[in-house]
């Protein structure tokens, strides 16, 4: 591998890894806004923001990329002084992280297009120096005097520790000295199970080696802890013979500090135990240190690219048209009369296609992902929009363990984005608005996902004030396309937001009223062979739900043919298939429908649909397969039902990407390449001609 190669791959991996510190800075600054909104935050909380600063510094500074290095620089800066107290946590400051992580954000994605930066960090610069500058808003006398702890103690201590000290002590809590001997060999999960259960009463501010008992076997430490809990209370929660507990100032004057067990006598009980013939007891020594050791990796997870698996899932496809064309071949030949061979080789084709069903749904699993990754990077966009709005949102989630291919998630995520974006601007009224309204001040978007047979549903509602139909109607009326406010109902109405360049806002904005958006979302949704559909609860908020198929890679498909083409229906969306008679077929409002089961289902004739020659005159009965995405059905009428089989979809390029009703193209076992049909295309369009 050249030097140039192992850059590209190291640069892929640092995008990697900084990918996933965004992700989580992300997560970490919306629990941080609250924080801010409370006045109560959790320490831990500030340090995990601080070393996703500090680490993507670091990574950015050893491949040289000076912008995201000094960026990430002065963020740090921030943050240090934020976890030392020196700058109050207030929206301003979180604000300023919001905005410095975008822009880290952009810097990283700008790396891996074109391997530069340039961009003008000079105002995000700006805003971090003037809330460095701030400082403080309160200086106190500090109240340590009062405590009384030793001079050892606090001479020991760090800064960020002191400042923890004098922020549980401002909060009024108690503050304790937790003395406690461990054995040599086992002390480090020792002390890490008594940290842990120390944090779920309160904080451990810092953690000291003390003067030890005097054998070579054993360490002390010494824990400075806070916490709202008077000693009595805290006592049984950590109940251990040898720890001792010793409260600073006014803390549980009540309770004597208990002596702590020294090492020695721990030691005898321990080799009392294990002496012959004594009764087996609770505790167990600890394994020796040497045996403890390994190398092992605690993760059994690794990071793999994305684009190695689209090359695994395209060799899998083809392994599969290869298994189409021997299964044809074995066909032929036992028509051929060559009985035996035909049979050896379709025994083989078989267990072929046992074994490319096991590969095909393994590696489908490992490109599934949650649609929580999706709901994750929203948090953070609804927290920011709504503050540049003045508005007060929440954000609930359901589902979010639902899995879809890695692949659909990335091209959905900016259509969900703007989906979201609309409901804040457009949907959520302000405070004010919704206090006189009834409502409680903050609105809430609650995003949900839950599979539905082989489609994933991701819904997004909001409770704002939902959608104006007249108004959407006045629009249609202007832009000439309706003539009449009675000419559609409500519901069909609703469908005109869909189209390009329509937009009720009078005002332009950095978030909407653009005129764009809500048409490229269902033009990109329709691309995945998805639907997106819109439900309006007037005064109470709106719905949008967008149906989505699990996976693009490899599929089952119904072969179909009409007017001499023969086309590929992806078998998820295929409900059924029936014969139906001519004088069954009835026209309602010059369209043709039929009865189902008590039901009306619209019919579509694919070779009008498509605009096809050389068709043959009507003949007393047709196939009809009825297909179905959400909860729209369709029956498409087709000359011949050829059979199933699985497909690879294939990208039919730019093109052709303005032509409705098609996702792609696939290649059959004999060797012909047909058009795949996107059947929520093929419906939205059917019942856009309907409105």
């Amino acid at each position: 591998m050249s030097v140039e190669d192992n850059i590209g791959k190291a640069l892929k991996d640092f995008l990697a890894e900084a990918e996933e510190i965004l992700d989580q800075l992300s997560l970490d600054l919306v629990s941080l806004s609250d924080c801010a909104d409370t006045g109560d935050c959790n320490p831990d909380l500030v340090n995990s923001v601080f070393r996703g600063a500090h680490s993507l510094k670091g990574l950015a500074g050893m491949f040289g990329l000076s912008d995201i290095a000094e960026l990430g620089h002065h963020l740090e800066n921030l943050l240090d002084a934020l976890r030392l107290g020196k700058v109050d946590l207030d929206q301003a400051v979180v604000s300023t992280l919001f905005e410095s992580t975008e822009l880290l954000a952009q810097l990283v994605r700008g790396a891996g297009e074109s391997g530069g930066e340039g961009a003008d960090l000079s105002g995000a610069m700006k805003r971090i120096n003037d809330c460095l500058t701030r400082g403080p808003k309160g200086n106190q006398d500090s109240p340590l005097a009062r405590l009384n702890i030793p001079e050892r103690v606090l001479s020991s201590m760090t800064e960020y520790e002191e400042h923890r000290l004098l922020e549980n002590v401002k909060k009024g809590r108690n503050i304790y000295s937790i003395r406690v001997s461990l054995l040599l060999a086992s002390f480090d999960s020792e002390l890490m199970e008594l940290t842990e259960t120390l944090k779920q009463a309160g904080e451990v501010i810092s953690t000291l080696p003390s003067a030890s008992s005097g054998l070579d076997s054993g360490i002390d430490f010494e824990i400075l802890f806070g916490s709202e809990l008077s000693a009595d209370a805290l006592t049984p929660l950590i109940d251990r013979e040898h720890l001792s507990i010793t409260a600073f100032g006014d803390a549980g004057k009540s309770q004597a500090p208990r002596r702590a067990q020294t090492l020695a006598e721990a030691e005898a009980e321990v080799e009392a135990e294990a002496a012959p013939g004594h009764e087996e007891g609770e505790f167990q020594p600890p394994v020796p240190a040497e045996t403890a050791l390994s190398a092992k990796s605690m993760s059994r997870t690794v990071r793999v690219d994305i684009g190695k698996l689209d090359l695994l899932m395209n060799i899998v496809g083809e392994l599969v048209l290869s298994h189409s064309m021997i299964a044809d071949v074995a066909a032929r030949m036992r028509r051929d009369g060559l009985i035996v061979p035909s049979q050896d080789l379709n025994k083989a084709a078989k267990g072929l296609e046992k074994k490319l069903s096991e590969l095909q749904k393994g590696v489908m699993e490992i490109r599934m992902i949650p649609v929580g990754q999706l709901f994750d990077k929203m948090s953070r966009i609804i927290r920011k929009i709504s503050r540049e709005q003045g508005k007060k949102v929440d954000l609930k989630l359901y589902g979010a363990d639902t899995e879809l291919d890695k692949l659909i998630i990335e091209d959905i995520s900016d259509p969900v984005m703007h989906i979201v974006r609309n409901s804040i601007d457009h949907g959520i009224e302000t405070p004010e608005e919704r206090l006189a309204a009834g409502k409680d001040e903050k609105g809430t978007i609650t995003l949900s996902s839950y599979q539905k047979g082989n489609h994933v549903v991701i819904q997004v509602d909001d409770d704002g004030g939902g959608i104006d139909v007249s108004r959407v109607k006045k629009k249609a009326i202007a832009l000439g396309i309706i003539d009449r406010m009675d000419e559609v109902n409500d519901r069909e109405a609703l469908d005109f937001i869909f189209r390009p360049g329509f937009s009720t806002t009078d005002t332009v904005s950095e978030i909407s009223g653009r005129g764009v958006g809500m048409d490229v979302v269902r033009t990109n949704i329709a691309a995945l062979s998805g639907l997106i559909d819109v439900e309006n609860f007037p005064g109470q908020g709106a719905r949008f739900v967008i149906t989505l198929p699990i996976t693009l890679a490899i599929i089952k498909a119904l072969i179909i043919s009409t007017a001499g083409r023969t086309y590929a229906l992806p078998i998820t969306s295929v409900l059924e298939s029936i014969i139906v008679e001519q004088k069954e077929i009835r026209t309602v409002e010059r369209k043709e429908v039929i009865q189902l089961r008590e039901t009306t289902l619209p019919l579509l004739r694919l070779s009008e649909f498509f605009e096809l020659k050389g068709g043959t005159p009507a003949p007393e009965s047709c196939y009809v397969v009825v297909v179905g995405v959400a909860e729209k059905r369709l029956g498409l009428v087709v000359d011949d039902l050829l059979g199933q089989q699985d497909i690879v979809i294939k990208s039919i390029g730019e093109t052709f990407a303005g032509f409705r009703g098609i996702s792609g193209a696939a290649d059959l076992g004999d060797q012909r390449t047909i058009l795949v049909l996107d059947v929520g295309g093929v419906i939205s369009e059917a019942t856009r001609g309907s409105a």
